[in-house]
């Protein structure tokens, strides 16, 4: 057999592939704290709108739908959106098979051999591997835990150059929970926009802010930006698989065409799921109830943190699902790895996100109740201390 595409080679290692062989054989007792899947179920009114749903459509609730996602679906989002704060119009939305497909088919898009991305450190653990196999090239713009990982629009523009494609932005960011948003914001978006280089955005968790408020880069410029955002979190229905996409209308031309030869579209059921959710009127007192939920869970981790690793160095999150945590390791992988085999507490290592942050440790709050996190972060204290950690 010929050999495998060398554009696989920076796909190999994933230190999630690490963890999740490692949870093959779950030791008992196990606490998971490494994955960002949350634990509360979907609203019964998702389930009964779907329902009625599929006796409305049909046959066409399991044929294929559109590559750009059902009209009514589509539509839907940009209702959502503009209700958000974003003014969104229907023909700049695409629906994709989750966020993560989404994430790959922008940079498929936009992306040549010898082009340079601008990528945040720390930021998602996707987006380096998927840069580096399309052939091109990661500048890295660092990110300061004192500064609460905030990006420095000055800093950003010693890195910009004419081979600058796009800047990432997870924003709210995984792993850290910070937010990017007013001036700061402004400021990064409208250089990139002068400079000619788009602006891809992860918006995964921006129903999620527990401090602050959400501020849409679109608003800022909607030439430069492309969001990318999940109904994983919002909800909380990750085994469907849907994510969406919205940016300038020739980005979704050029989807479409990728989308119909490398996925052929989502799922219709998974389609109908989500446009069920968006038209139950009841979504923002369940948005609401989520958000107040998982600050509880936020503010045990931290205080859990703060008692038991009191050596850790972190931020406490304004948003998102986790609390990303410096504790000096060496080895965050092997830390990890550690922790999973004898305190039985799943984390996430530091080195999946950052060149910078190696020896830290990510922990996800929405998986377990407050007494539940509070015995994991003990666990891990416990554990750091008989290594000779903290």
């Amino acid at each position: 057999m010929r050999p495998l595409s060398s554009r696989l080679g920076p796909l190999r290692h994933s230190p999630v592939s690490t963890v999740n062989s490692l949870l093959v054989s779950q030791p008992p007792g196990l606490i998971r704290m490494h994955a960002g899947e949350p634990n509360v179920p979907p609203p019964p009114e998702l389930i009964e709108g779907l329902q009625a749903l599929v006796k409305e459509y049909g046959q066409r609730a399991f044929a294929y739908a559109p590559v750009l996602g059902l009209p009514e679906l589509r539509e839907a989002i940009a209702e959502d959106l503009r209700a958000l704060g974003a003014s969104v119009e229907a023909s700049q939305v695409v629906v994709t098979p989750s966020s993560t497909t989404g994430i790959y088919s922008v940079l498929e898009a936009l992306l040549e051999p010898g082009d340079e991305v601008v990528l945040t450190d720390p930021t998602f653990m996707m987006y380096r591997p998927i840069v580096e196999s399309l052939g091109a090239r990661v500048v890295w713009l660092p990110e300061e835990l004192e500064d609460g990982f905030q990006p420095d629009p000055e800093a950003l523009k010693e890195l910009i150059t004419p081979r600058t494609k796009a800047l990432v932005l997870v924003n709210p960011d995984n792993p850290t929970g910070r937010l990017v948003a007013g001036e700061r914001l402004r400021a990064i978006v409208e250089y990139a926009q002068d400079k000619g280089v788009y602006v891809v955005v992860d918006e995964a968790y921006r129903t999620l802010v527990y401090d602050g408020s959400y501020d849409f880069a679109w608003r800022h410029s909607q030439e430069a930006v492309i969001a990318v955002n999940t109904f994983s979190k919002d909800p909380g229905v990750p085994g469907l698989r849907i994510g969406y996409i919205y940016g300038p209308e020739d980005i979704i031309r050029a989807l479409e065409v990728l989308g119909a030869h490398a996925h052929f579209g989502a799922s219709s059921l998974s389609q109908l799921a989500i446009l069920a959710y968006l038209r139950w009127p009841g979504r923002w007192g369940f948005r609401r109830s989520i958000v107040d939920l998982y600050r509880a869970r936020r503010d045990a981790a931290v205080r859990a943190l703060r008692r038991y690793v009191p050596s850790a160095r972190f931020v406490e999150p304004p948003t998102g699902m986790y609390v990303f945590f410096d504790v000096g390791a060496k080895d965050s992988e092997a830390l990890v790895k550690g922790l999973l085999e004898r305190a039985r507490v799943s984390l996430m290592p530091g080195s999946a996100f950052s060149e910078r942050y190696k020896g830290a440790l990510r922990l996800t709050f929405v998986t377990s109740e407050p007494q539940v996190i509070e015995e994991g972060v003990r666990r891990v204290g416990q554990y750091l201390a008989s290594v000779g950690i903290g």
